[in-house]
């Protein structure tokens, strides 16, 4: 339960749960789980996403279907075919590199030190948002949070007209937005874009930066969050991108370890209760990010990841390297 409540806060919220993994057995002395249960926390959290994630996916199938040709549709069908290319650079790594990764995984010094590399993304991340809102003319020490419930409007805001350059498109309507669908669109970031103006190159930054993730220790969430505002997306649509992207990472992690799961040693009991709590509090994350991210920064959490690497450090010295035995 305690490391499945881990993997779900953690595969979401930008700290890293491949190294929160590797470190809480070992600080706690505990034996290191099979690869089996490392299957069923990812069906968990897997799970989570697809729960809270269900109206964009809905509107990703209607969109690459065609079965909805509004302009919001379009705009969904272009999140949806954009997110085939940008999964391909990290299933390539994890085919192909999946041996060196593995042996990296068993080392809590190593995730420690990586946890070091989640913070400096994250604070990059807020660096090049500042930069670009300063740009624009705003200053970011004064703008005014923007409340997680508020209704803001996106003048700028369009919708896909089949070009793959950003900036075209037709203006969308506030109100032909499809309730509970919002797209990032950030007051306080006029520059950046939301989930109308994806582009192919923002799609594939955050791709090639989730291929960071496959050591332990690097944050999924906050690769790709880094890597699409790096490229030009507002927070808020690089959080929400970076989740749907998840969906295709955590389907080919699963699949690929399925048959993992004969080699389990855990009962049922243990298994459910795993992928239970990783559910459950996979989906609690998700909505506390999603709802962070609109009115606060992420350093935060680059703050925790280095409290989090200086603990594991000091705990590798204190206690050394894993037995293997």
């Amino acid at each position: 339960m305690i490391l499945g409540i881990v993997q779900g806060l953690t595969e979401f919220i930008p700290v890293s749960s491949s190294g929160h993994l590797v470190l809480v057995p070992y600080l706690m002395g505990w034996e290191k789980h099979s690869l089996a249960f490392d299957v069923m926390l990812h069906v968990g959290t897997l799970g989570a996403v697809l729960v809270y994630f269900r109206g964009e996916l809905s509107a990703i199938v209607r969109g690459v279907l065609r079965l909805d040709r509004s302009p919001m549709g379009e705009v969904y069908r272009r999140v949806g075919l954009l997110l085939v290319p940008a999964s391909i650079p990290v299933a390539i790594v994890g085919l192909f590199l999946a041996g060196p990764i593995e042996d990296a995984f068993g080392s809590p010094l190593v995730a420690s030190l990586l946890l070091l590399v989640t913070a400096t993304l994250l604070l990059s991340a807020e660096a090049i948002r500042s930069r670009r809102v300063r740009a624009g003319g705003l200053d970011v020490d004064e703008l005014e949070p923007v409340p997680a419930n508020a209704s803001v409007a996106a003048p700028t805001e369009r919708a896909w007209t089949g070009s793959w350059r950003a900036g075209t498109g037709q203006p969308v309507e506030p109100s032909a937005a499809p309730v509970g669908l919002p797209l990032g669109v950030d007051a306080t970031d006029p520059t950046g874009a939301d989930l109308s103006g994806l582009t192919l190159r923002h799609a594939m930054t955050a791709g090639f930066a989730q291929c960071l993730a496959v050591l332990p220790g690097i944050s999924r969430a906050g690769s790709t969050i880094t890597g699409g505002v790096f490229a030009g997306l507002t927070r808020e649509a690089a959080t929400r991108f970076s989740f749907l992207l998840a969906i295709p990472a955590l389907v080919g992690a699963t699949v690929l370890s399925l048959p993992d799961l004969a080699e389990g040693g855990e009962n049922l009991l243990e298994l459910g209760g795993g992928m239970l709590a990783a559910f459950v509090s996979g989906y609690l994350a998700i909505r506390f990010l999603v709802r962070l991210v609109s009115r606060e920064r992420l350093t935060g959490f680059a703050y925790y990841c280095i409290a989090a690497s200086a603990v594991g450090i000091i705990g590798w010295l204190m206690l050394g390297p894993p037995s293997t035995v």
